[in-house]
């Protein structure tokens, strides 16, 4: 057999990927994915938008399409990132992928040489960092705090010249931590003109429980960041309906990598996400959401209170779909993670998160499991707790 790549072989393995398969087991209860619920999904909405993209358009909507994504959607994006997001921007900036994660691997196909120093939050998202790491570069961690990045570290991490800086601004995967203001505003302050890319990652900033958590990072520096998002977390993530704006310098290029890779994202789903869009409120849906989950977080986190142990403790998120939770100093994860899975509950353990540390950390999504279940599975985690 011919050898794999040197790019393949750097990838890393995906942890979070194989506990899916896991938690599919008869059985398993899972806090450990990113999973949104499948209760909150529009199932009768998307099925009516399917029926009036094949009744109106017929078969020119199984057909070929732009490669950069069809046109009508890319112009929605682009209208709400004036509206909502704060900054200007044309549909032809506007790329759509299938899902943001190959934002991710596009990014570093068209940025990354082996080697080539990168900026990573830390803890930061796994599948990003399994994304980046087929490309080789040299990770820089930044450590993330409640607040945002530390600014600190970061000032020491850009004096290396790197390409890239990989962030999650708003209710951070995995911390649930979001950038204050002021956070914000020096972070743009010491991207703008700096030679390193930043990628503002916004997979949760539509689900701040109280709206929005603050104004998009490229509103402040639009030349010199890039924002990804996706439909997965809202409508669906098997549509695999990803985007990403892109500075006017970047177009070609990015357009050209795009339909190298895949000749274009899928334009179907496409449409009918853009469909879906048309016939309902956007911003009435998007309350129903936050509301839910936020309701979802207090019972879980109430169950919490009540089963375990005060040797643990964790964050109370306004977004997003994950907690934080924190064994004392020097105990490990991992056999909390094992001792879990043992008695049929899967969670994340924190250490794959982190390019330092960590190990003492789990990341918990309340979103996934039914309110039976969160109970029976905390009672697992408590007595795991407990014994170890």
């Amino acid at each position: 057999h011919p050898e794999f790549s040197r790019q393949s072989k750097s990838t890393m393995d995906s942890f979070i990927m194989g506990l899916v398969e896991v938690a599919a087991r008869p059985g398993m209860i899972s806090f450990a994915t990113g999973l949104p619920d499948n209760s909150l999904f529009d199932v009768d909405g998307l099925k009516h938008a399917v029926d009036k993209v094949l009744d109106c358009d017929g078969g020119c909507t199984l057909q070929y399409d732009s490669p950069t994504g069809f046109v009508p959607l890319r112009e929605w994006i682009a209208d709400r990132c004036r509206t909502v997001f704060g900054f200007e921007t044309k549909a032809s900036n506007v790329i759509m992928t299938n899902g943001s994660q190959e934002c991710f691997d596009q990014l570093g196909r068209l940025f990354l040489n082996p080697g080539d120093p990168m900026v990573v939050e830390n803890p930061g998202y796994l599948g990003a960092l399994q994304s980046f790491s087929s490309y080789a570069p040299e990770f820089i961690p930044v450590d993330v705090a409640p607040g945002g990045v530390d600014l600190g570290q970061l000032e020491d991490a850009l004096s290396r010249d790197p390409k890239l800086f990989y962030s999650i601004p708003n209710h951070q995967n995995p911390s649930g931590n979001s950038y204050s203001d002021a956070t914000r505003r020096a972070v743009a302050s010491m991207i703008r003109d700096s030679g390193c890319l930043m990628i503002e990652d916004d997979a949760y900033g539509e689900l701040g429980f109280n709206g929005r958590v603050g104004p998009a990072m490229k509103s402040m520096s639009p030349d010199d960041i890039v924002l990804t998002g996706s439909f997965s977390k809202i409508i669906s993530p098997g549509m695999r309906v990803g985007w990403m704006v892109v500075p006017d310098w970047m177009v070609p290029m990015a357009s050209k990598s795009v339909e190298a890779a895949s000749l274009q994202s899928g334009t179907f789903s496409q449409r009918v996400v853009h469909r879906y869009l048309l016939d309902n409120n956007y911003d009435a849906y998007l309350v129903t959401l936050r509301k839910a989950y936020e309701e979802k977080k207090r019972f879980f986190l109430g169950v919490m209170e009540e089963m375990l142990p005060d040797t643990v403790t964790w964050n109370d998120p306004d977004g997003g779909m994950f907690v934080w939770l924190k064994a004392p100093e020097g105990y490990d994860s991992m056999r909390i993670f094992q001792g879990c899975l043992d008695n049929g509950l899967v969670v994340m353990p924190g250490g794959p998160f982190h390019m330092r540390g960590g190990g003492n950390a789990i990341r918990l999504n309340f979103a996934t499991p039914t309110r039976e279940q969160i109970v029976t599975g905390m009672g697992i985690l408590a007595d795991v707790c407990r014994r170890i």
